[in-house]
């Protein structure tokens, strides 16, 4: 059992403190309950403390839940007694919304053979009164609080319960809504991936099969005049195989710590080149020798500059480069295109927005400098050291 410390007013705080800090800072769901049951366990009185998740559309008691000070086994246990037709106070909190406070608890459940899984754990615990309060947030449940004591709690004990109950709403709203932002990010990250395959690597394939009808066609009349279209499905070829791989690496990351940052960036520059007819000319370094984290920023801010230049600048040529310059790591994407005005705001662009939080997150700088007729530069700067 962990250690109990005594109940005071300036425990409960720490406790509300903690739950709040789950609102907070977006952790997951997962941590978001771990935080909620241990909190309550080691700043309070209660022994013992669960949370529970639920939908009312799904057959089991929760679909998440987090425990912290019972017996190994004792959730497990109670879900068995469930199956076997046992009441849980959580699902009969969660149905009426309304708190219970049972007193002889730990005999009530020794009385009952539905309840046989948790007898022998039941025997020795040290509690005899379990409180379960409903999470509401936005007038609908989303789950239970459930914690037990040696004795019945005080008025106090209750209010702080229902404090932590309401809390520990809001944060498991927040980080369901959390959950639900990244799953969006991630489908539109993948219907980006979809049409970025339809538009390249789709229209690459189908060429490679004109091309070769043509061949076909071409072999047949003159066996020694094939060799042009056959050329051009071969580079054809190569540059869909170029594209496929800038594009599977946005898929499994880990690419990236398979062949290095330059060797991607290279790749990276090969496909622009090959695609969109952009003279790209690069100056790479050797492998950077700085966190995975690092690379993958400086990879993806790289690969947002490239889609800018093709998307906007109408250029004809690109210079990018990567270089070492004293303890620092430079990256830079320079384009002869269109340019911009660099200091106006455009409403529904977060290309740069996205850019300078990627870069931000690992320490570095990001600058861009443009003017219309006057091209654009993207210069990245991060530490290569703490």
């Amino acid at each position: 059992m962990p250690h109990r410390v005594s109940s005071s007013a300036e425990q409960r705080v720490e406790a509300l403190v903690r739950i709040a800090s789950s609102v907070a800072f977006g952790h997951s769901l997962q941590e978001t309950l771990d935080s909620i049951a241990r909190s309550v366990v080691e700043q309070t009185e209660v022994l013992a403390c669960g949370v529970t998740v639920s939908d009312p559309t799904d057959r089991t008691p929760w679909l998440w839940s987090a425990s912290y000070g019972f017996p190994d086994g004792y959730v497990d246990a109670a879900v068995q007694c469930w199956q076997r037709g046992a009441l849980l106070l959580t699902t009969e909190v969660y149905r009426t919304l309304e708190p219970i406070v049972m007193e002889d608890a730990r005999q009530f459940i020794l009385d009952r053979s539905e309840y046989a899984p948790m007898h022998e754990m039941e025997r020795g615990a040290p509690w005899n009164v379990i409180a379960c309060l409903p999470l509401v947030t936005r007038g609908k449940p989303v789950g239970t609080i459930y914690a037990y004591y040696a004795d019945l709690p005080d008025e106090t004990g209750v209010r702080f319960l229902k404090a932590i109950a309401d809390q520990a709403a809001v944060a498991v709203d927040n980080a369901q809504l959390l959950e639900e932002a990244r799953g969006k990010a991630a489908l539109e990250e993948r219907q980006r991936l979809a049409r970025e395959l339809h538009d390249s690597v789709s229209q690459a394939l189908y060429g490679i099969a004109m091309s070769a009808r043509a061949a076909q066609i071409a072999v047949k009349r003159d066996p020694h005049g094939v060799s042009v279209p056959v050329e051009y499905i071969l580079s054809l070829a190569e540059g869909a195989i170029t594209e496929m791989r800038a594009l599977i690496f946005e898929l499994r990351p880990e690419t990236l710590l398979e062949e290095g940052l330059v060797v991607l960036l290279t790749k990276r520059a090969a496909a622009t080149r090959t695609r969109h007819e952009v003279e790209v000319e690069v100056e790479f370094a050797e492998e950077p020798d700085v966190p995975l984290a690092v690379k993958e920023a400086l990879y993806r801010v790289a690969q947002e500059a490239l889609h800018n230049v093709v998307k906007h600048a109408q250029a004809s040529r690109v210079f990018m480069r990567l270089v070492k310059e004293d303890d620092q790591l430079v990256l830079e994407v320079c384009d002869d295109g269109v340019g911009f005005d660099a200091t106006a705001a455009y409403p529904g662009h977060l290309g740069q927005q996205s850019m300078r939080e990627r870069v931000s997150a690992v320490g570095g700088t990001l600058s861009v400098t443009s003017a219309p007729g006057q091209g654009t530069a993207v210069r990245i700067t991060v530490p290569t050291s703490p």
